[in-house]
């Protein structure tokens, strides 16, 4: 296993999901490509917040920044080799044209929102399409 593709938003779990992975990359000696994608790139120019505010252009990369800077610390610190995806559009195409162009050998994913029977009922569409489409397996962090 030479790649594995951790796709990462800026939920909490996030945590979770690079702890995994780094251990998986550790135990493999895999390099851990971190992907975080931007829904739509124009919604900066037309989302106001809450007072009214556009949102400066430069919104999305700060949240790239501010997802994956820590996790990026953590995998430095365990001694992987990694590189960060920025992707832009809909999150499981990114994610599935990410495996192929990138050549993943494994894909790691989130499952969260929902506990118990229902998360198994529920998993979110994202992680669920992922598993059904990836030519590669995916492993969903609970």
């Amino acid at each position: 296993m030479k790649q594995i593709l951790v796709a990462v938003d800026e939920h909490p779990h996030a945590e979770k999901i690079v702890d995994s992975a780094i251990e998986l990359a550790g135990a493999l000696s895999a390099k851990i490509r971190l992907l975080y994608v931007v829904k739509d790139p124009s919604v900066p120019a037309r989302f106001v917040d809450i007072h009214g505010d556009q949102v400066p252009e430069h919104y999305y990369l700060d949240q790239y920044h501010r997802t994956v800077d820590g996790q990026v610390k953590k995998i430095l610190k365990a001694g992987l080799k990694y590189d960060g995806i920025c992707g832009v559009g809909d999150p499981q195409d990114v994610i599935l044209r990410t495996v192929k162009s990138r050549e993943a050998s494994m894909v790691i994913v989130g499952v969260h929102g929902h506990h118990g029977i229902g998360k198994l009922r529920a998993i979110g569409d994202v992680a669920r399409n992922v598993i059904d489409k990836s030519p590669v397996p995916v492993l969903a962090i609970p």
